[in-house]
């Protein structure tokens, strides 16, 4: 065989059919066809018709039997071959390594020629000139711009906040003059006219405050983001890093003014109990736990103020912000976007006292996440309905429930602004249902603290805080007795979610800090730390008594 021989070879197609006027006197049709043949037979048995004049009533059987003969041919040709390759593999006399660079190169040029070509984006620059700044002494200059920009912001929002103070005393001043006049000097229809001018006046200054808001975190992002990159640069052509020139901390330090805080009461002693436990039967992890009684949000709170507690906490956040160690918190919604619970309100209030400059911010994550939830979610739901019939009763309740989240799902927002927490997970829950004490470890937020747990083991989480009463705040019905309760089934299903998370890799869940109502009994959290050693196994020293 020639090298060409290789890769085709040639066969002789041969047809016998009778004459139309005597049978015994027959024609032999002898064609050359290409093995393997990459064209369509039905195309040749046409061209072979054509050009030896065949009558046209043996087109089926011509086609039927050039089809064979392809088929035939073709698949000889490739037992051939193979059985020749792999005859010269066992004598080694094919050089396999120059077979695969050669398959190499070719994929390269294919890919490199075809592939769409993507760079690195700028997010990811972004992210890594930060990294490397915020290991290096640039560190607290970053801090401080940081601080100055937020103090901008928090600034602008005080005066929006006076500024509709002060219409809404003057307009509620406005009003009641006008009713006090009615029957009188005005009529009701003139204060059904008044109040809708107000509400305009509302909405007009509520929209405006807001537009300049948006102005000045685009700003501060846009600003802060040049900034960065050009100290990286002077970063890297200097053995010694310096104040940059263009540092925005002058821009602000003099022209804003200091905001002063308002006279704090002294603050109450904390409540909180550390522990360091060991799971697993084998090979057993370490892992510390707090309980703490506090408010939930203090942990995504900045206060601007100077001082080292404040200062200590942003920088553990922004060392740890593009690691593996990673600090979430779970905070309790009562309804999903674009609804919001109380506390989900005041977390976004949080979040708006400064600019956030990586990640979208927490109203554009809500409003991405909610339109890229709803098809999955809707879909889900379905399937949930058609399996469990009960759930679709109520009529339009299916309808409205299949378009939103459902109790115990859990949506997820990134955070850099915030004083110690990157990752949010939000549980949505039922506050009826978490009242009672009647749940078990069937119950939808316990379901979604274990989707919690193992989302945060799977995204180099290993720092997360939780509420362990699965309530934010405390009300009559939380005596101790229920509050021991509680706290007994949560910790319980969250150390069986921590050994089951653990067989699956990922990273490790280091610290857990469970929190409590701020203002609970020290008694009932006495108690409720005392469950810790119970339920957990507390490294504890051993203790050896010297023989005499």
């Amino acid at each position: 065989m020639t090298a060409e021989s290789d890769h085709s070879v040639t066969k002789v197609f041969q047809f016998s059919f009778p004459t139309c006027t005597n049978e015994e006197l027959r024609y032999d049709l002898e064609v050359p066809i290409k093995i393997p043949y990459s064209g369509s037979t039905k195309e040749l048995v046409q061209r072979i018709l054509n050009m030896f004049h065949i009558p046209v009533y043996l087109e089926e059987e011509l086609n039927e039997e050039l089809a064979k003969f392809v088929s035939k041919e073709t698949k000889t040709f490739h037992n051939d071959r193979d059985e020749k390759l792999l005859n010269q593999l066992k004598n080694g006399e094919i050089n396999v390594d120059g077979i695969v660079k050669s398959w190499e190169k070719l994929f390269k040029e294919n890919v490199i020629e075809y592939a769409e070509q993507k760079g690195t984006s700028d997010e990811e620059v972004f992210a890594a000139a930060y990294h490397k700044l915020v290991h290096s002494p640039a560190l607290n200059t970053i801090l401080q711009v940081e601080s100055s920009y937020a103090n901008t912001v928090i600034n602008t929002l005080n005066n929006r906040d006076e500024d509709i103070k002060k219409l809404t005393q003057r307009q509620t001043e406005e009003i009641e003059e006008k009713v006090r006049q009615v029957n009188t000097g005005s009529t009701e229809e003139e204060v059904n006219v008044l109040a809708g001018k107000q509400f305009e006046e509302q909405s007009l200054v509520a929209g405006r405050w807001g537009s300049q808001l948006d102005a000045l975190w685009q700003t501060q992002r846009a600003q802060y983001r040049a900034w960065l990159m050009s100290t990286l640069e002077e970063y890297q052509g200097a053995n010694q890093l310096n104040t940059p020139t263009n540092s925005p901390l002058a821009t602000f330090s003099m022209s804003e003014r200091p905001i002063t805080a308002p006279p704090q009461p002294p603050p109450a002693p904390e409540l909180a109990e550390s522990f360091t436990i060991h799971l697993g039967s084998q090979l057993k992890q370490t892992h510390n736990i707090r309980i703490v009684s506090m408010d939930m949000l203090d942990l995504c709170r900045v206060e601007r103020q100077d001082n080292s507690t404040e200062t200590s906490r942003r920088l553990q956040t922004a060392l740890g912000l593009y690691s593996t160690e990673l600090c979430a918190a779970v905070l309790l919604a009562e309804s999903a976007p674009p609804r919001h619970s109380p506390l989900t309100k005041q977390f976004t209030d949080v979040c708006r006292r400064s600019t956030e400059y990586h990640f979208p911010d927490v109203d554009q994550q809500l409003r991405t996440l909610m339109e890229k939830v709803k098809e999955p979610a809707e879909k889900r739901n379905e399937t949930r309905y058609k399996q469990q019939p009960e759930w679709s009763s109520g009529g339009g309740g299916r309808a409205r429930e299949s378009r939103c989240l459902q109790t115990g799902d859990v949506y997820v927002t990134r955070h850099s602004n915030l004083a110690e927490v990157h990752v949010v997970f939000h549980l949505l829950v039922d506050e009826g249902s978490l009242r009672s004490g009647d749940i078990n470890s069937r119950h939808p937020a316990i379901l979604g603290l274990r989707n919690i747990i193992k989302a945060a083991c799977a995204n180099d989480v290993t720092s997360i805080s939780l509420p362990v009463l699965l309530r934010h705040d405390l009300s009559d019905e939380m005596t101790a007795a229920w509050c021991t309760r509680r706290a007994e089934l949560v910790l319980k299903c969250v150390k069986g979610f921590m050994l089951e998370t653990a067989s699956w890799g990922g990273a490790e869940l280091k610290n857990l800090q469970l929190v409590v109502p701020a203002g609970i009994d020290e008694r009932v959290f006495a108690s409720l730390a005392a469950l810790l050693p119970a339920i957990f196994r507390i490294s504890n020293p051993l203790k050896f008594k010297a023989s005499t």
